[in-house]
């Protein structure tokens, strides 16, 4: 009897201190949230925070789309809709059908600390895990919906796990955040792709004032769950919106809303997406190009996320991840040119990854073992093109260059000084080198690891002839 009674007050207590913590926490967001009206709109210009300006030498991160989406291993969020450009091939979850993935996504096996590990081994410096899609769905028990595990998983709480992870293995804390929320009642939605995003269609019976003032309360919606991401768990180093897309605003509160997270962050970094009405803005603290590398480098923080797979969601098939080769091809271009890569991965619908992306990851870290200096933390030499033949990073008078499998059959380099020492940073091997006018031709490395073959060669003072930036 005694032993029931200790096992009950016991059982009470945890619940209490767990609802006591909740109540916390939901006190925090309320005073985040009281917090923006008094903040004032101001110009958004990028972050000069000393804890933002780890951005541009990070050079890796993992995209990680995740959700109700992938019980069926289908497109999150995009599923829901008719008539898409790409194709309808998921006909059997169209709108509303979507929705009845809510009651199957019970991620049993949810383990982000080895996702985490295998992430920093294979060199990436930061994570970005999708809180919530379009879809509305949210993964964390935020108190503004029911679309999420707050109803669906009693409450659980799949964010702070991951965020654990993260700081666990050194590797910055991303949230992916999608202010448009079709969900939400009355968004200017229609699930015909036709229609999508013209007035005519979704806001034909709403007055400009009413358009403005409905938009207004769902800011208030948006800003109360962020005001919870931003609060629950600690310092947050990134958040990466991905479109309000709510036609015919007048104001969006775009500099307020910016000006309100880094008063709750001042060191986080956030990207280009709140105000991206058909995907040319670029206010925030760096621009987004999706799914390519830029041909020219750009002259600000960019980066572009791919898709490891074939899709942003989770895929099944063990061939859908694409070769390490494609990953540090990519990897070496934006580098290059000053910018990073976001490798985007869907996760399984029970929180596993697929064996594919061990391994990987595996074989990445056995390249970044030996040459990661050369792209994370390595400085870009923008025009490279202008002198050489082959991608260039540098770190001051050390130069890097990236040998890609089957690119060149010599490497040409334009300089007015022969360098002091050209070496195979995998091996230490010496590379033979001659001087011809005002080019250098160095030898081919004679074996290849088959992904980036790296010359690192040494100047006592840089050469006269270098791009014009």
């Amino acid at each position: 009897m005694k032993k029931s009674i200790i096992c009950l007050l016991i059982l009470f207590s945890v619940t209490l201190s767990a609802v006591c913590q909740e109540e916390l926490l939901q006190q925090k967001a309320h005073d985040a949230l009281k917090l923006l009206q008094t903040v004032k709109p101001i110009p958004v210009v990028r972050n000069t925070n000393p804890n933002a300006q780890w951005f541009p030498e990070a050079g890796f991160g993992l995209f990680m789309h995740w959700g109700i989406h992938s019980v069926a291993a289908i497109e999150p969020s995009w599923t829901m809709m008719r008539n898409k450009p790409w194709g309808d091939g998921d006909t059997l979850y169209f709108y509303p059908n979507y929705y009845s993935l809510l009651w199957r996504f019970h991620p049993e096996n949810y383990d982000p600390d080895k996702w985490m590990k295998a992430a920093k081994e294979a060199g990436m410096q930061y994570a970005v895990l999708t809180t919530k899609h379009h879809d509305g769905y949210a993964l964390w028990p935020s108190e503004y919906t029911n679309l999420g595990t707050k109803k669906y998983m009693n409450g659980r709480d799949l964010l702070q796990s991951y965020v654990d992870a993260c700081r666990k293995y050194g590797i910055k804390v991303g949230f992916y955040f999608s202010p448009r929320d079709w969900s939400y009642p009355g968004f200017p939605v229609t699930m015909d792709f036709r229609q999508y995003g013209k007035p005519e269609y979704i806001n034909r019976c709403r007055t400009q004032e009413q358009n403005q003032y409905d938009y207004d309360k769902f800011f208030e919606y948006t800003a109360g769950q962020l005001s919870e991401l931003l609060t629950r768990y600690g310092k947050i180093n990134l958040l990466w919106f991905n479109a309000v897309e709510w036609p015919d605003v007048k104001d969006m509160h775009t500099e307020k809303m910016y000006a309100w997270i880094r008063t709750l962050q001042p060191g986080i970094v956030i990207n280009d997406r709140w105000d991206y009405q058909g995907g040319k803005a670029e206010i925030g603290d760096y621009i987004t190009p999706e799914t390519y590398i830029p041909e020219k480098a750009l002259n600000s923080w960019w980066e572009s996320c791919v898709q490891w797979g074939n899709s942003w969601g989770y895929s099944p098939d063990p061939k859908s991840i694409k070769p390490d080769s494609w990953v540090i091809e990519n990897l070496v271009n934006a580098r290059s040119m000053g910018g990073n890569i976001l490798l985007n991965i869907g996760p399984a619908p029970d929180g596993t990854m697929q064996p594919e992306f061990y391994e990987r990851t595996a074989d990445l870290a056995k390249w970044m073992a030996h040459s990661k200096k050369s792209l994370i933390g390595a400085d870009p030499l923008k025009n490279w093109k202008e002198i050489n033949n082959v991608p260039v990073t540098r770190k001051g008078k050390e130069w890097y260059l990236h040998v890609l499998p089957g690119k060149v059959k010599e490497i040409t380099l334009k300089s007015d000084i022969e360098p002091v020492s050209a070496k195979l940073l995998q091996t230490n091997e010496t590379i033979k080198f001659r001087k011809k006018d005002n080019v250098i031709i160095f030898d081919l490395p004679k074996t290849s690891n088959g992904l980036d073959d790296v010359i690192v060669i040494d100047w006592k003072k840089l050469p006269q002839i270098l791009p014009t930036n």
